[in-house]
């Protein structure tokens, strides 16, 4: 028999419905686990779990006391937000922040910006976990970033959340900044109360000041104007693993020691961070021409003959606008397009290599463990 399982997740956002697919998905190809639906969807409110008969739970437990709450359930559970520091013996399937706050980075350097800030509330533990992943990969540019801890005006406690952010502290925040610069925020809502700020003081997006969020939530992003870019969380992997996971500890097997940490998926890049902050309309050719054709076996000497400058001049206007070589930016988009590729596509590794422009796959293998640290495979397992 299947083992019942109560999915404690509100689906109020692109996210966390992303995160249910994952769990559906574990089960419609397992057939191991039963999800107890209520009035028709696959949810069930927290404080309700204590009255119904599970074998297991998946949670959305932002709370210390919530997560209290679980653990004296006596049932088995596993927790996707890593809101609280995790705790020993409390099971965690969640993104892995230091990644998202690295990704966040390189899109704002490779825009060509030197000044940056980084919004968040590091109340939170996964908001300080994403800030140290970008003020890292800042420091490995030789860059660094104003910090600008949110403040509400109030806070509900509510299942789908109801916080105010302080506009006035955030407006007076982002008025000190200096121009241009590029702005990441821990969470979608954060990147739309910074637009909403520049437009009461007057910064224009994205020329004064690019905004880059995270999660992809497309009710927030597309209707935010201009519309925002943002590194989408990869949720279906999270719930899939979370839903193997809790399969596992019914079936008696230990607790993993830390939260088991997914990277994230896609970068999409709307027009808040659609910007390149570079003086050299050669340079800003030349990269937008890298861009649009990574996926292709493109070489520098292509670049230079679509300029039609002579090689040792643009070589020297990239290196002084951007800070790297010509070769490396093309290494470097490469790079984005098989991340984004790997997490967001079922293409085999074969496939991941060619549509990143690689003649060879140990070629593309030996360059992605030297960019990520991984292999391509152990990259998109997580």
């Amino acid at each position: 028999m299947p083992h019942k399982i109560t999915l404690a997740v509100v689906p109020s956002s692109d996210n966390q419905v992303r995160m249910i697919r994952g769990v559906m998905q574990y089960a419609t190809e397992t057939g191991r686990i039963q999800i107890t639906k209520r009035a028709a969807i696959p949810y069930v409110p927290i404080e309700l779990l204590d009255k119904l008969a599970a074998d297991g739970i998946i949670a959305y437990a932002e709370s210390q006391e919530r997560i209290n709450f679980l653990q004296s359930l006596g049932i088995p559970f596993v927790n996707l937000t890593l809101q609280s520091e995790p705790e020993a013996g409390v099971p965690v399937v969640h993104s892995d922040n230091l990644q998202i706050g690295r990704r966040l980075a390189e899109h704002l350097l490779s825009l060509g910006l030197r000044n940056f800030a980084f919004v968040g509330h590091f109340a939170w533990y996964h908001n300080r976990m994403r800030q140290t992943g970008f003020l890292q990969r800042l420091a490995e540019s030789g860059f660094d970033a104003a910090s600008i801890d949110i403040s509400f005006d109030s806070e509900l406690s509510l299942e789908t959340s109801d916080r105010q952010v302080h506009q006035g502290e955030l407006q007076q925040a982002i008025a000190g900044l200096p121009e241009p610069c590029g702005v990441a925020s821990c969470h979608d809502e954060f990147a739309h109360e910074i637009v909403e700020a520049c437009k009461v003081i007057g910064r224009s997006i994205p020329h004064s000041v690019s905004v880059i969020g995270v999660n992809d939530y497309r009710l927030i992003c597309e209707t935010t104007m201009p519309g925002l870019s943002s590194v989408a969380q990869n949720s279906e992997r999270i719930g899939y693993l979370a839903a193997q996971l809790v399969d596992q500890l019914i079936e008696g097997a230990e607790r993993p020691a830390k939260p088991i940490l997914v990277p994230p998926g896609q970068l999409i890049v709307r027009r808040s961070s659609q910007f390149l902050a570079l003086g050299d309309a050669n340079v800003v050719a030349a990269v937008e021409f890298i861009r649009d054709r990574c996926h292709r076996p493109i070489t520098v000497t292509d670049v230079v003959d679509h300029l039609h400058l002579s090689r040792k001049v643009l070589e020297k206007r990239f290196k002084t606008a951007i800070g790297h070589s010509i070769a490396h930016e093309i290494r470097l988009s490469r790079m984005r397009n098989a991340q984004h590729l790997l997490t967001s596509t079922p293409l085999s590794i074969v496939d991941v290599a060619v549509r990143s422009g690689f003649d060879s796959t140990s070629g593309f293998i030996r360059a992605f463990r030297e960019h990520t640290g991984v292999t391509p495979a152990n990259y998109r397992k997580g």
